[in-house]
């Protein structure tokens, strides 16, 4: 199976954040295993688990890791999922996961290409739990510090601890029925930071709550990403353009690593042309407010007039997302329920995306 069939054959199948965050940094290869749980949306008979080598996006100001780059050598030794009725239970049947057949894969610093593991029969039902469970080693390999789930890692006298340093599927796919595929393209606000861990009370998975079986939706937010991430064009935004409809929040991080206005106008618009041009339907964000003030608040209140305006007719629709998460004028610029919406925040930007009707 190629990277396009599976893409053909398996949708998302959580609402969880993620992605290649960061990379682990230790001197010589490590040995963890690790584990954590993941909500089903919908279920579905056979699954596969996408995977990659390459940061997708900057973390923080970039001293440790930047969009696009390549992680080392490392393999994964063992790696079993089974189904739950709630998180942290531990699974009746676990079903061990292959690669070409095989229990084990090695996976090479210069590995380029997303890869993903054998069809795995689970039989799910939507609201069964995922338990992940995967032993790997290595010196630098990818890992997600900032997913909004629990993460524990078991150490060598048996105990668990918490920790985010083990690789994490960029994709639950679930081969079932999709008609429309539904992608939330954003930061840590898309992600989900500001919400419980293992809520799912983020505004893309209450989105997601309201809509039919017919939909799958992906949420491909991440901590500290930003506009000029996806105007690299790289492995991240070539996961959203396999998605019919991508939403598109960034410009947060953008503002505060002092991107100026134009700077985030020029790579908000190279980043929405880039997935029109692949046949995706955009809807662009305008940037939501981060209790902006000086120069920030002036680039901000640019931005999102060009969202309204100009920039805005380059994609297919926009949601004023700053309107609904901000104060009333003048103070448009501060957030009513934080910079990362609390739950409540989330419940009232899912109702007023749904109310919208842009789906």
């Amino acid at each position: 199976m190629t990277l396009k069939d599976f893409y053909q054959t398996y949708s998302s199948d959580s609402v969880s954040g993620c992605a290649n965050q960061l990379f682990t940094t230790d001197a010589q290869p490590v040995k963890r295993h690790g584990r954590t749980y993941f909500r089903l949306s919908r279920g579905g008979n056979m699954y596969s688990l996408l995977f990659s080598n390459h940061i997708d996006s900057t973390y923080h100001t970039g001293y440790i890791s930047v969009c696009g780059d390549a992680a080392g050598d490392w393999d994964i030794l063992s790696l079993r999922v089974g189904l739950c009725a709630a998180r942290g239970e531990e699974p009746e049947v676990f079903h061990t996961v292959t690669f070409d057949k095989c229990e084990q894969k090695h996976v090479c610093a210069g590995d380029h290409t997303p890869f993903f593991c054998d069809p795995i029969p689970l039989f799910a039902r939507g609201g069964e739990y995922l338990c992940y469970d995967i032993t790997v080693r290595g010196a630098c390999y990818p890992y997600h510090e900032e997913m909004v789930l629990s993460v524990d890692v078991q150490e060598e006298d048996g105990d668990w601890i918490t920790s985010k340093k083990i690789p994490v599927p960029l994709m639950i796919g679930s081969d079932r029925p999709v008609q429309h595929r539904i992608a939330f393209f954003g930061d840590s606000i898309t992600q989900g930071c500001g919400t419980e861990y293992d809520s799912y009370s983020h505004w893309p998975a209450k989105i997601a709550e309201k809509l039919d079986d017919s939909y799958s939706v992906w949420d491909l937010g991440i901590g500290f990403a930003r506009a000029s991430d996806a105007a690299k064009d790289l492995g991240w935004l070539a996961r959203a353009k396999q998605y019919d409809t991508v939403n598109i929040c960034l410009g947060v991080n953008d503002l505060l690593n002092r991107r100026t206005a134009n700077e985030l106008i020029c790579d908000l618009s190279a980043a929405t042309r880039s997935l029109r041009r692949a046949g995706c339907r955009v809807i662009l964000f305008t940037v939501p407010p981060f209790d902006w003030t000086g120069e920030q608040k002036e680039h901000w209140h640019a931005v999102n007039r060009a969202i309204r305006g100009p920039l805005g007719d380059e994609a297919d629709a926009v949601f004023d997302f700053a309107a609904v998460l901000g104060q009333p004028a003048p103070n448009e610029h501060l957030a009513i329920w934080g910079g990362h919406p609390d739950a409540a925040g989330c419940a009232a930007a899912a109702k007023a995306y749904l109310d919208a009707g842009l789906l």
